[in-house]
C-alpha cells in the first residue's frame, strides 16, 4: 500500500508536539526523581486536601502523602481543610484515609471542625486508641446540635487538653475521670451542674476553665475545694450566670489570669445585691492578667463597680476590650481611693477617643504606679460605627495624651491600628 506522503505543514506539528511531550516528560521526572525528604516538605507546605490531590499525579506521587501524613502527631482537619467546598462524603472519604493510613502509636492533637457529626464515633475512638493529649471538636457547622459525644472519650486518661462547641456535654454514670486533664474549653455546650462539678472533682490537674455561652445554672453552688488549682478562667455569657459570678470567682483562690464580659460584670455589685459576697472589698491575691470585655452601656458603671468591690493587689496586665457605639456614660463615679501598685501593661482594643475612654486612660494613668505602657488599640478601617482618624486629627488626640498627668514618669502611650484579620 502506499503510504500517505507528509506535508511540510504536517511534518511540524509533529514534530512541535514531540517537543511539547519531551518537555512534560523532562519536568515531571525532574520533580518526581526529588529525594522523598524533599517533596515530604513540599506537600507539608501545602493544605492537607492538596496533599490528598497530588497523588493523581503520578505513580511517584500516589502514595507519597500517606507516606508523610502516616507519621505525622497532629491530625488538623479544620482552617483551609474546614472552609473547603468538598461534599459531606470527599470530606469524609479523605479524614477516613488519614485515619486509615496512620501507623504511629500515638498522636498529640486531634482537631476537628466540621459537620461530619455521623462519622465522629469512629474518629474519636481512633484518637482514644493513639492515646491523644489533646482534642478539640467544633460543630458549629452542623445543622444539629451534636446531641451525645462518643462514650469513649470519656476513658481517654492521656487526655491533657479538651476543647468542645456547639455540642451537649453529659458525663457517664461511670466517669473515673481525666486524671491529666489541664484545660478545658467549652463554647455554647449544653452541660448541667452535676457533669461540671463532677469533671471538676476528678480532674485534680485542671488549671484551665474557659466557658463560653454555656447552659445556666447557680455557679454560686460549686464548691471552693473543686476550684483550688484554677489558674485560668475564662467567663464569658450565660445570663443567669452573672447573677452569681461574684461568689463563684470569690472561691477561685488561685487564679492568675481572669476573663470575664461586662454581662459578667454585672454580677460585682456592691455589698447589698442579693447574690454578691457578703464581705467587700473581695481579693483575688494571684490575679496577674485581668481581660474585659465592655459590650453595652452599662459598662462603666459595671467596670467601677468591679474596681471598687473587689481588690487585684498583684495586677500586672489590663486588657480592655471596646465595642463602637456602646460606651456611653452611665454616670458612675471613679473609685477615689484605687491605686495599681503592680500594674504595668494596658492594651485598650477598640479606642476611638471619644471622652468616656479617655477619662479612663486617665484614671489608669492617675492610678498606675508602675505603668511602662499603654497601648490604644484603633479599630481597622471600615468597622461599623467607627470613623477613622485623618492624619492631623490623629496628631491632635496623640498630643492630647502625652499631656496627660502621670502617677508613672515611665509609661509610655503607643496608638496603633487593629491588625487582626
Amino acid at each position: 500500500m502506499r503510504k500517505k506522503k507528509r506535508t511540510g505543514r504536517s511534518i511540524v506539528q509533529d514534530k512541535n508536539h514531540k517537543n511539547m511531550t519531551h518537555m512534560k516528560n523532562q519536568d515531571e521526572d525532574h520533580i518526581s526523581k526529588l529525594p522523598d525528604a524533599i517533596l515530604d516538605h513540599i506537600l507539608s507546605l501545602i493544605p492537607l486536601k492538596c496533599a490528598v490531590s497530588t497523588s493523581i499525579l503520578s505513580k511517584r506521587w500516589k502514595e507519597l502523602w500517606k507516606t508523610m501524613w502516616a507519621d505525622t502527631t497532629t491530625l488538623d482537619f479544620c482552617g483551609k481543610f474546614a472552609t473547603s467546598d468538598q461534599s459531606y462524603h470527599d470530606t469524609c472519604d479523605i479524614i477516613n484515609r488519614f485515619v486509615h493510613s496512620h501507623r504511629r502509636s500515638t498522636i498529640d492533637t486531634f482537631r476537628l471542625h466540621l459537620d461530619c457529626v455521623p462519622d465522629i464515633q469512629e474518629w474519636v475512638e481512633f484518637a482514644v486508641e493513639k492515646r491523644v493529649k489533646e482534642i478539640d471538636l467544633d460543630f458549629t457547622k452542623s445543622m444539629y446540635r451534636l446531641r451525645k459525644l462518643p462514650p469513649r472519650l470519656f476513658s481517654c486518661d492521656s487526655l491533657t487538653i479538651l476543647k468542645l462547641s456547639d455540642c451537649n456535654l453529659k458525663l457517664p454514670l461511670v466517669f473515673r475521670g481525666f486524671s491529666s486533664l489541664r484545660v478545658v474549653h467549652l463554647t455554647r455546650v449544653e452541660i448541667i451542674q452535676s457533669s461540671l462539678e463532677r469533671m471538676l472533682v476528678y480532674c485534680p490537674m485542671l488549671e484551665d476553665l474557659a466557658l463560653k455561652s454555656c447552659s445556666d445554672f447557680p455557679m454560686s453552688e460549686i464548691s471552693a475545694a473543686d476550684l483550688k488549682n484554677i489558674k485560668s478562667c475564662l467567663l464569658i455569657g450565660g445570663c443567669n450566670w452573672s447573677a452569681n459570678v461574684g461568689s463563684f470567682l470569690s472561691k477561685l483562690a488561685h487564679v492568675q489570669i481572669l476573663t470575664i464580659c461586662q454581662m459578667m460584670m454585672h454580677g460585682f455589685k456592691v455589698p447589698g445585691y442579693e447574690n454578691a459576697p457578703g464581705n467587700f472589698p473581695i481579693t483575688l491575691p494571684d490575679v496577674i492578667e485581668l481581660q474585659l470585655e465592655v459590650l453595652n452601656i452599662h459598662s462603666l458603671s459595671d467596670f467601677y463597680d468591679l474596681l471598687t468591690n473587689w481588690n487585684f493587689p498583684c495586677l500586672e496586665r489590663l486588657m480592655v476590650k471596646w465595642s463602637p457605639n456602646s460606651c456611653l456614660w452611665s454616670g458612675r463615679v471613679q473609685p477615689s481611693g484605687c491605686v495599681f501598685h503592680c500594674l504595668k501593661m494596658i492594651e485598650m482594643n477598640g479606642f476611638y477617643g471619644d471622652d468616656k475612654q479617655m477619662q479612663m486612660v486617665t484614671f489608669f494613668l492617675e492610678k498606675a504606679v508602675k505603668l511602662d505602657t499603654i497601648v490604644l488599640v484603633t479599630p481597622k478601617e471600615g468597622t461599623e460605627g467607627y470613623v477613622r482618624y485623618d492624619e492631623a486629627s490623629f496628631g491632635f488626640l496623640h498630643e492630647q495624651l502625652l499631656l496627660l498627668p502621670k502617677a508613672s514618669r515611665n509609661a509610655r502611650v503607643v496608638i496603633q491600628e487593629d491588625e487582626r484579620r
